[in-house]
């Protein structure tokens, strides 16, 4: 097969990775409420489930570079896929709240490779297009975080949640055939690229930086509403009276949001001196939303998930900001690796913590105080996160 078709089918592989990135996480939510009638949620699976994916990106995040440097990039790519497809494909046919969340934990494993294995493979094969298909990765991976929210209640009418649940697989599924393909290509990269290791001097150094942990801090509270609200927007919907097709099309809502931002905001962050006013804004957004969502649910919803979808766009900022914030090519991965390692491992608290206080407590006070404080610290560390010069 001639080069260029061997481009194009990296190129669709990279889609479809890319797509599927996400499904298995946003796609779940809004069915937990139809789930919970068939078989036993408890509280534990609850707050277990929402914990998982930041938990487990975060993880994956130190350790899929060191596989990167043994394995090839595609050979890594065609097992995340794998491990996607056999996760989701199962968890959606057993009954055993446990062997879900197991079954839970390969799929997302397989996303967190994917999320650190497709940036080098874009460099390694299309050195000379990295911000188009960068453009590409990222556009089909916040699209494979929006439409299954949007279609996960809609899909179980008809199909049922099992059916819903295998939609997701079976878009897995293909991509393992592309991937294979691709792999028995066995296209040589046009440039040698590694995913970053994170380590050495440079990650000592951003130990001892105020700026570095202000910035990690800052990321990781916006990735702990992010996934507090991935898992639990839809079930606050539903339990204020909303019907379930309504509370995935909020939760499709608040992640389109930071969709469209994230690709106004690198810009607008590279042109300002500082990004300070813009997270100020973003955390009053999100503060505003909380409250209206806890006091006012039925008032406004739309209102509240827009805030909500604004407050937090800080993410798309945040990964800007570690670009504009570093030295050169090895501090940025030092820096990038300490700021969404360290701030996935801060957002897994998230939905742990949240559900944990409402199964606790008869009131919703406590789980909106805890999200209100966290928009509060967000606040206090931003203004030492956004400060310009390098890191």
């Amino acid at each position: 097969m001639n080069s260029a078709w061997t481009r194009i089918l990296i190129i669709l592989g990279i889609v479809i990775a890319a797509f599927n990135l996400r499904p298995g996480v946003t796609g779940l939510s809004p069915l937990l409420d139809v789930m919970g009638e068939e078989i036993h949620l408890g509280a534990v699976f609850l707050a277990v489930i929402g914990m998982l994916p930041p938990l487990l990106y975060g993880l994956s995040g130190f350790l899929t570079p060191r596989l990167y440097s043994r394995f090839s990039g595609l050979g890594l790519t065609l097992a995340a896929m794998v491990m996607v497809m056999v996760g989701l494909g199962i968890r959606a046919l057993i009954d055993s709240p446990t062997l879900f969340l197991a079954l839970s934990v390969l799929a997302l494993l397989g996303m967190g490779i994917g999320n650190v294995v497709l940036p080098p493979l874009v460099k390694s094969y299309f050195p000379d297009r990295v911000a188009l298909m960068s453009t590409v990765h990222v556009g089909l991976l916040q699209f494979g975080t929006f439409i299954p929210p949007l279609v996960a209640v809609p899909l179980a009418d008809g199909v049922g949640w099992r059916g819903s649940l295998l939609v997701w697989a079976g878009f897995a599924a293909l991509g393992v055939c592309v991937w294979i393909v691709v792999r028995a290509l066995r296209s040589a990269p046009t440039a040698e690229v590694a995913a970053a290791v994170v380590g050495g001097s440079e990650l000592a150094r951003l130990l001892r930086s105020r700026r570095a942990w202000a910035l990690m801090t800052m990321t990781g509270l916006t990735s702990f509403n992010n996934f507090i609200l991935f898992t639990w927007l839809p079930t606050l919907l539903t339990r204020s009276g909303f019907d379930a097709a309504f509370a995935g099309a909020m939760l499709a809502l608040v992640t389109a949001i930071p969709l469209v931002l994230g690709f106004v905001l690198p810009a607008l962050a590279q042109k300002m001196t500082s990004a300070y006013l813009i997270v100020v804004a973003f955390c009053l957004s999100l503060a505003v939303g909380y409250i209206g969502l806890w006091l006012f649910p039925t008032v406004a919803p739309v209102v509240w998930t827009v805030l909500l979808g604004i407050g937090i766009s800080t993410f798309p900022l945040a990964l800007t900001l570690i670009t504009l914030r570093a030295r050169d090519a090895e501090s940025a991965a030092s820096l990038s690796g300490f700021v969404q390692g360290g701030g996935y491992l801060l957002a897994a608290t998230g939905p742990l913590i949240f559900a944990f206080l409402i199964q606790s407590f008869d009131s919703m006070a406590p789980a909106f105080a805890v999200v209100l404080v966290s928009v509060v610290v967000k606040f206090l560390v931003s203004r030492a996160a956004c400060r310009p010069g390098a890191i």
